[in-house]
């Protein structure tokens, strides 16, 4: 049976309110909601976990043709701004659908990472890319609340090229964007968990950019399993089996499956 990765956390924090020292990390579990490095994170050894779930590759086509493959779109993680912001993170965003999804892309990798352990460039990154001051107040009160338990981590990085997404919504004014990816997070042990999830992410056009409105990740969900090999990258066709079924346990995002998605433009292999 599959494990929804937000079960999954949940799982994690309950067991670190028990041991006071893990309660920081167990908020920062819960929270995926500020930070990222564009880094490539270190070769490390994978240890299973014991709450990791038993994915499996299933085709859907009922007539047992092969597996179409998810259409690679035009975004490019970890690029597609103009200039470039605080540590690096892109900004100056084209005007269009390609330019939303670069933009959020970039904003989960950059704040869902240890990029906010140094509190002024968390600072800057938010003021970098809020919208309006109560956004930015948001995102850095998000990142002093991770900080703790991510100075316990010697490695966290969402990888979106390794995954998919999706236009859930667009206007020329705002648009809601879904991300399926891993993020590979080491501990101090030197354990890694390749944690694979949907996060929604919001962008509006504000001051000739796309910018966040209200926080970094609107809601969060699952996809219908994890790769087979979570530490790997699921072929094209893999992608397209596992993103067009409704997840049985999907968390707040309960149209993923309905929605179009895409690898992005610099997806390996």
């Amino acid at each position: 049976m599959t494990t929804n990765p937000n079960t999954r956390r949940a799982i994690i924090a309950a067991v670190a309110v028990v041991v006071v020292a893990g309660i920081a990390l167990a908020a920062y579990l819960m929270g995926r909601s500020t930070t990222a490095n564009p880094t490539p994170s270190p070769s490390v050894t994978v240890v299973p976990s014991s709450n990791s779930p038993s994915a499996s590759y299933q085709p859907t086509d009922p007539n047992g043709s092969p597996e179409p493959g998810l259409p690679r779109g035009q975004a490019e993680a970890g690029a597609g701004g103009a200039s470039a912001g605080p540590a690096g993170m892109p900004l100056g965003y084209s005007h269009d659908e390609t330019g939303a999804v670069n933009a959020a892309t970039n904003y989960l990798m950059w704040m869902n990472s240890l990029k906010i352990v140094d509190e002024d460039t968390a600072n800057e990154l938010a003021t970098a890319s809020a919208t309006d001051e109560t956004t930015r107040a948001a995102l850095v009160e998000s990142f002093d609340a991770l900080r703790p338990g991510m100075q316990e981590m010697t490695a966290d990085q969402p990888e979106p090229a390794r995954g998919a997404y999706a236009v859930a919504s667009y206007t020329p004014d705002r648009a809601l964007i879904y991300i399926w990816s891993p993020e590979v997070m080491t501990d101090s042990s030197g354990q890694t968990e390749h944690v694979w999830g949907i996060d929604a992410v919001t962008v509006v056009w504000s001051d000739d950019d796309w910018k966040l409105d209200g926080g970094l990740i609107t809601k969060t969900g699952a996809a219908a399993v994890d790769p087979i090999d979570p530490a790997f990258n699921p072929t094209a066709a893999e992608k397209h089996s596992i993103l067009t079924r409704t997840p049985g346990d999907p968390g707040e995002i309960t149209d993923s499956a309905s929605q179009s998605w895409f690898e992005y433009a610099n997806a390996p292999g």
